[in-house]
Order: C-alpha cells, then sequence, then structure tokens
C-alpha cells in the first residue's frame, strides 16, 4: 500500500485524532496535579505576632499553617524580653500553608563586643569605639612627655584591653597625655599621630 494510501486511511485518521486526544488528556491531568501540589489559589493570610512571645504564638488557632522561626533579636532594655519587634512576610502578607515566618524578637541578654584597637590618640580612640557600637567617656589627662598619646582605657573605673568584651553601647574612658611644661588645657581633637611623632622628635633632638 502507498504512503498516500496509508495517510487516507480510515485507521490511520483515527490513531492520529486518538493521539491528539490522548496528549491533551495528559496535558490537563498534569496540570491539575501541579495545581494540588503547588495549592494554588489557597493562600493563608500572615497574622500580627507583634508584642507577642515566641511561645504564645505557638498557641494561636491556625499557628500550625506556618512554620515560625525565630532568625535574628536585637537588644533594648526599654522594653520587655523576648516579645516579637518585627517579622517577615509582613502581617497581612498572603502566603502558602507552611510558609516560614522569620521572626525578630527582643533579646534577654545584652550583646556584647570586643574593645578594638583604638589607636594611639583620642580621634582615633572615637573613631574606632563608634565603629564598634561603643562610646568615649571621660577624658583623663595625665602630664607626660607625647602630647595627645593615648595611655589606657577604663571601662566602669576598671582598666581594660583590647579584645575584652563590653556590653554594646558602654561607655569607654580613656588617658591622654598633655604637655606637662604647661598648665593650661590642649586641644586634644586637633592632635594626631603625626603630631605626636613630631613631639616625641623634639625631645629626642
Amino acid at each position: 500500500m502507498a504512503i498516500k494510501d496509508v495517510l487516507r486511511s480510515k485507521r490511520f485518521l483515527l490513531h492520529l485524532v486518538l493521539m491528539v486526544v490522548a496528549t491533551f488528556v495528559l496535558f490537563w491531568v498534569g496540570l491539575k496535579l501541579l495545581d494540588v501540589y503547588t495549592r494554588h489559589g489557597t493562600g493563608y493570610v500572615v497574622p500580627d505576632y507583634s508584642g507577642m512571645l515566641p511561645s504564645e504564638i505557638g498557641q494561636m488557632a491556625g499557628s500550625d499553617m506556618f512554620h515560625i522561626v525565630v532568625s535574628d533579636s536585637v537588644y533594648d532594655n526599654s522594653r520587655q524580653g523576648g516579645i516579637v519587634i518585627d517579622q517577615e512576610p509582613k502581617p497581612g502578607s498572603e502566603v502558602k500553608r507552611n510558609r516560614t515566618i522569620h521572626l525578630t524578637i527582643i533579646s534577654t541578654q545584652q550583646e556584647m563586643v570586643p574593645l578594638p584597637d583604638l589607636g594611639n590618640t583620642m580621634r582615633s580612640a572615637r573613631s574606632q569605639l563608634e565603629a564598634h557600637g561603643l562610646r568615649l567617656g571621660e577624658v583623663i589627662e595625665v602630664k607626660g612627655e607625647f602630647v595627645g598619646l593615648l595611655q589606657r582605657a577604663f571601662y566602669m573605673g576598671r582598666e581594660i584591653d583590647r579584645g575584652e568584651m563590653l556590653p554594646r553601647g558602654a561607655t569607654v574612658d580613656i588617658e591622654v597625655m598633655v604637655d606637662e611644661r604647661f598648665d593650661e588645657e590642649e586641644e586634644l581633637e586637633e592632635l594626631d599621630e603625626e603630631e605626636i611623632w613630631h613631639g616625641s622628635n623634639d625631645l629626642t633632638e
């Protein structure tokens, strides 16, 4: 039988129609299965967890629809420890079931930071302290050969060394040299490492 006759035969046309129908049915079934798997069109509104404790969230009705995770914390001694202050996704968002909700809470323990290398001057000390979440407190002046040279650092009256852990936001006092030849107060903010170096050279010449 010639190819032309085969293409015109009823059996071939029937098979062709069946193949097209079968392809369409499989495609339709696949879409339905995908829709069921992804729960397309089924969304849940994220509640507002602000001001709540994680333990309270677990007792809420419908909390089992989401996966609740505490992913971050910040220290604030003016607020109750452990409460939620932020969340992602935000309240009112529509999400799928079992979506992970990331919470930020108030830490019950103050964050600690290491005392950085303060350098040799008050200017560098102030810069390094601020960069690490600490504050410059009292500047204690002591007479010495090298004007503006940073001597020591103190926290709550106790001498501290580089790398020692301090509460974030703590105030650090520093001890700085002033000119032993004069009683009038020096403008320490204007002194830098170059001036200290020149001062040391003048004394050694």
